[in-house]
């Protein structure tokens, strides 16, 4: 019996091990090395299962894998999967693809263009102001932290200790976001990263926290001294290391204009560039009104709450306050970033408002909340790691809750709650249907604004490597050429020729002078630049501004065929004259009518995405139009659905564009013969799903009766429905 059993198990063992051997020898490479699950989403799952039982709640069920697919591409790199994409993953028997799509999605370009759309509305990003300059500088900073995988304390970090000029350190657009006034810039920072309004404590203690204002004032002087105002010490330079030459020119009051003037010319360019720290010290208001300081006091700086902040030797005050606000000790540091990632991928925050927190604020679900902060501390504030943790939870892939919530009420997270695309999701998403995947194009900053900010660059050194004997030399020469005075007056004649063409109408002639005094202008800019900095810097400065001109941009689609425009103009005209208005009336609105789709036409040529337009784009452009931030104010988005847009989608020139025979739709519909196929393509492109048995049964009809033009209007419902502009 022993002998028999002993035969038995040893048979086994070698069976077992055959098995292996066969299996391990018929494993693809893909299936022999899947991504493993982070287990810390497991640990997510069963804190969320045990709050649903407590509240006697069901969780919803697992989200298909279309919904699932649609959904990740939108959260993670901010558009729709193309066609080829969708049908790669759908047909995949992977068990482990969507683990797989994840990691995949989080290291593709795109990840950076989408957060980066996140993080500019977060940070109120300019690059469309005066000093636009800076703006892409910080714009450019942003994508590479994201790119290189930066962990998040060690950003905000960088952006709270940032100085220097833009060319070397694109950080300092954090701090010239808000130039000039750096209490305002203080409340901003707070509510951001703290997750807390402070700002009504600027003028009196905060009404509804425990905040007085002489607590905004002891945390407003960590980073009172970050300088932004453009005084870059040039005319110091000129007078003040030389007590002789700042005599003589006490004296001559003139040449001091001169000197000014020729300066001013030179640096303009420099304006908004820069940022020095001072010592500069902040002082309480004259009209300080309280018992626990006196008016005009010097303040001393304090952390409103949190451990004490003590600035070393050799420490800035700025370096010891973002020492202490990116710190893991820090009581809200944590609690905000890791609270805002959860709204960005479940549609809401485990607190909400996620930036008005206070000691009396209670998280909707109070162990989830606590184990997010020990993850984000964990992953070493590593935002991919993060994001990978969550988007791998059955949390996240489950369907979505449809139902809106309340003004006030609190989500216990059965599923992810639906949402409204953002502005730039539509816009990335209808970009890729018309032009296919552009997500490589945001990768590397942009070479005309490197140009940019080489010109800088080399201004900056020109100036700076002049003695001051040399600028006042110069100044004095400047001065004996006479040369300023004459084209000033020549400016200020036109100038006003100008303002009278205006008052009567002429905007043409108004227009034409207004060119001829800008080209003055660049003649004295010219002459200053010649003389204070010599021939070579000034050919160094002109040639990199060349290259910042030059465009980058892909060519747009072809025009419309002049007859088929023709035949268009007809049939609106018609249709306006049917409605009662008269044939000059007709005429007016159909020319603002192909006006507005001219321009729109313009803007859905630029083949980029949202992340490399002007950041915000103009009034009136598509992205406005959908609810993108005018970055006025924190996470200033507006999310709601609106007549513009529907007019937008119903009257506007995606639909052409899309159906335009080079459009990347168009293309994938021509290599489908069939129009069941066709129905495949349309509905996998726009929607991501195939069409059902009755949608396909209604269409198969309408495409047999019209033929092209029916897929054309097909395209046109699709976009126009809840289900193309929502989240799932």
């Amino acid at each position: 019996m022993k002998t028999a059993l002993h035969t038995f198990l040893s048979n086994a063992k070698k069976i077992a091990v055959i098995c292996l051997l066969w299996t391990a020898a018929n494993l693809t490479p893909s299936s022999a090395a899947q991504p493993a699950a982070p287990p810390e989403a497991e640990k997510i799952d069963k804190i969320l299962t045990r709050h649903l039982a407590k509240r006697g709640l069901q969780a919803q069920p697992a989200a298909s894998d279309e919904v699932f697919l649609r959904r990740l591409y939108l959260d993670v790199v901010g558009r729709l999967p193309t066609h080829d994409e969708a049908l790669q993953f759908l047909n995949s028997k992977d068990y482990a693809k969507r683990t797989r799509l994840i990691d995949d999605l989080l290291a593709s370009p795109g990840y950076v263009s989408h957060f980066f759309n996140y993080f500019a509305d977060l940070l109120r990003l300019l690059t469309d102001n005066r000093d636009s300059t800076t703006g892409v500088a910080y714009a450019d900073w942003v994508k590479q932290a994201l790119a290189q995988n930066k962990p998040f304390d060690q950003m905000v970090r960088e952006l709270l200790t940032a100085k220097g000029g833009a060319w070397e350190n694109g950080a300092i657009g954090f701090y010239m976001r808000d130039r000039g006034m750096p209490l305002d810039h203080l409340a901003a920072t707070v509510q951001v990263f703290l997750g807390t309004r402070i700002e009504c404590a600027q003028c009196h203690n905060h009404p509804f926290d425990k905040w007085s204002q002489l607590d905004y004032y002891q945390m407003a002087a960590f980073t009172y001294g970050m300088d932004t105002r453009g005084d870059y010490g040039f005319e110091k330079k000129a007078f003040a290391p030389n007590g002789k030459a700042k005599r003589q020119v006490a004296e001559d009051r003139e040449l001091l204009a001169t000197v000014r003037k020729s300066l001013g010319e030179v640096i303009k360019p420099l304006r908004y560039t820069m940022v020095k720290e001072t010592d500069k010290e902040l002082k309480l208001p004259h009209d300080y009104s309280y018992s626990d300081a006196k008016p005009s006091d010097r303040v001393m700086p304090v952390a409103m709450f949190g451990h004490t902040v003590e600035v070393a030797p050799g420490q800035s005050r700025a370096e010891a306050f973002a020492n202490w606000l990116a710190h893991p000790s820090n009581p809200r540091f944590t609690t905000v970033i890791a609270n805002r990632l959860w709204k960005k991928v479940m549609g809401a925050g485990l607190i909400e408002p996620v930036d008005e927190m206070m000691d009396s604020t209670v998280p909707v679900n109070a162990e989830l909340m606590s184990y997010l902060e020990q993850l984000m501390v964990q992953k070493e504030y590593n935002l991919k790691s993060f994001l990978r943790v969550l988007l791998n939870s059955q949390a996240y892939q489950r369907m979505p809750v449809t139902t809106g919530l309340a003004l006030g009420e609190s989500f216990d997270f059965t599923g992810p709650l639906l949402r409204r695309m953002t502005a730039e999701q539509v816009w990335d998403s209808v970009v890729t249907l018309i032009y296919g995947n552009l997500d490589a194009k945001s990768q590397e900053p942009n070479p005309a604004n490197r140009a940019r900010l080489a010109a800088l660059q080399n201004l900056y050194q020109a100036i700076t490597n002049q003695t001051p004997q040399e600028l006042i030399a110069a100044a004095k020469q400047r001065q004996a050429d006479g040369e300023d005075d004459k084209l000033s007056a020549r400016i200020q004649a036109l100038t006003a020729k100008a303002n009278e063409a205006r008052k009567v109408g002429d905007t043409a002639k108004a227009r034409q002078i207004s060119q001829q005094v800008n080209r003055l202008r660049q003649q004295t800019r010219n002459a200053a630049f010649d003389l204070i900095l010599g021939e070579e810097a000034l050919e160094s400065y002109t040639s990199s501004k060349k290259m910042a001109s030059a465009k980058n941009t892909k060519p747009a689609l072809k025009k419309t065929v002049p007859r088929q425009q023709q035949i268009a103009v007809r049939a609106e005209f018609k249709r306006l004259e049917a409605t009662g208005l008269s044939r000059d009336e007709a005429r007016q609105a159909i020319k603002q009518i192909f006006q507005d789709r001219q321009r729109n036409a313009v803007m859905m040529g630029q083949a980029m995405r949202a992340s490399e337009l002007g950041s915000p784009a103009p009034r009136g452009h598509f992205l406005r139009l959908f609810g993108q931030s005018d970055r006025e104010t924190i996470e200033n988005a507006n999310p709601e659905a609106a007549v513009p847009q529907a007019l937008s989608l119903m009257n506007g020139p995606i639909v052409g564009s899309l159906m335009h025979p080079a459009s990347a739709l168009a293309e994938n519909l021509a290599q489908s013969p069939h129009s069941s196929e066709q129905l495949n393509t349309l509905y996998l492109s726009l929607l991501t799903r195939y069409p059902t048995d009755e949608e396909r049964q209604v269409l198969s009809h309408v495409v047999a009766q019209h033929g092209e033009r029916a897929l054309e209007d097909i395209v046109h419902a699709l976009l126009n429905t809840g289900e193309f502009l929502f989240v799932r």
